[in-house]
């Protein structure tokens, strides 16, 4: 497909009208997977009146709040799909790619697999990320247009078509484009890689860092932000590990807008964050009061939802220093486009590139580059 396609391709998805969605009638459910996602699944679908009538998992599990689990073998599979049960699929993070259980399933005989995206313009599963009602999830043809020309290559071109079209057609093979490898130092995008001063905002326990080091990178300062205490911990037990001896700051502190304390999600993983209702009050700073002379020449913010008020917080260092920049715009539905309009503001002129690095359109980068 030319990139005259792909544009072409980008502007039907958005002047289209949302895609019809079929309602789950009155035939049982059966879930693939039985996590986290999988159990809220359950919770909504009974909630909303409909009959759970299995639940499959690659790990041999226990009953879950009274129904059945299966391996994905199980021939009693079979017999709910001849029956006229629906699949849904149940599973959205960043290690599972979706379509091949997609395709298990159309194999098994289920005439109907709904995935999450699809799902969540039926019921009321809680937003996670990106993941909303679609009206929320598309940018408007201005917005779209704007930053289709903004993007400095081909590859960030069809990456940005391709999370339109994975929000717009729910359809799994979509988004197909993983860059893998190299998170945050992906090969065909230009960022700095020796020297470098480096701010992690949202360090969890470091394993960015270790990747750049591993992947070649020098690093002669360090600015790491993690205010999960747990992580922090855990961030301070490896910092030796890194062989920085001269600037290194650890702080147990977010990255904000201003400096202040917020309610926090603490849960030990990459996921916690900013919650209102969170279990632990945490301190935040403005990059710009707590290090305005640190001059970084690279930036990555990885802060589930609160990379647009870091980056207010750092505007005066990003004006002056124009590092380069790699922001997540994946944590709410319309980083997409509303986060590089306000990098662009920032840092007028520099290259904007965008990469996808897992499944279910998690981990989508924005590198900006002076």
């Amino acid at each position: 497909m030319t990139m005259a396609d792909v544009r072409k391709e980008l502007g039907l998805l958005l002047e289209a009208a949302a895609p019809a969605v079929e309602p789950l009638g009155q035939s049982p459910i059966v879930l693939y997977g039985g996590g986290g996602k999988g159990v809220e699944c359950l919770r909504v679908l009974r909630d909303a009146g409909h009959e759970v009538a299995g639940i499959i998992d690659r790990r041999p599990l226990q009953p879950i709040d009274g129904v059945p689990t299966y391996l994905p073998d199980d021939p009693a599979l079979g017999h709910l799909a001849k029956a006229g049960a629906t699949a849904v699929v149940s599973v959205f993070n960043y290690q599972v790619d979706p379509l091949p259980i997609h395709e298990l399933l159309s194999e098994i005989g289920f005439r109907r697999v709904v995935g999450m995206v699809e799902l969540r313009q039926l019921l009321p599963v809680p937003n996670t990320y990106w993941l909303a009602e679609s009206s929320q999830m598309s940018p408007s043809v201005e917005d779209a247009s704007w930053l289709w020309d903004r993007l400095a290559d081909d590859e960030s071109r069809r990456t940005f078509m391709e999370a339109v079209a994975l929000r717009r057609t729910f359809n799994p093979r979509r988004l197909r484009g993983i860059s893998a490898c190299n998170q945050y130092l992906p090969a065909s995008v230009p960022v700095p890689r020796h020297n470098l001063r480096f701010v992690d905002g949202g360090a969890f326990d470091g394993d960015t860092i270790a990747g750049l080091l591993e992947g070649g990178c020098s690093v002669s300062a360090l600015a790491a932000f993690e205010p999960d205490p747990a992580n922090y911990a855990k961030l301070c037990r490896r910092a030796g590990d890194f062989g920085l001896s001269k600037e290194m700051s650890l702080w147990p502190c977010g990255l904000d807008a201003v400096t202040r304390q917020l309610r926090f999600r603490s849960n030990a993983l990459s996921s916690s964050g900013f919650d209102i209702a969170g279990d632990v009050i945490v301190q935040t700073v403005a990059f710009d009061d707590a290090m305005p002379s640190f001059d970084p020449s690279y930036v990555k913010l990885d802060i589930e939802g609160a990379e647009a008020d870091a980056l207010q917080g750092m505007a005066n260092t990003i004006r002056s220093s124009r590092p380069a920049l790699a922001v997540c715009v994946y944590h709410r539905p319309a980083d997409l486009w509303e986060l590089p309009r306000l990098v662009d503001g920032l840092m007028p002129g520099c290259r904007l590139y965008l990469r996808a690095h897992t499944w279910n359109g998690f981990e989508l980068v924005l590198y900006a580059i002076p």
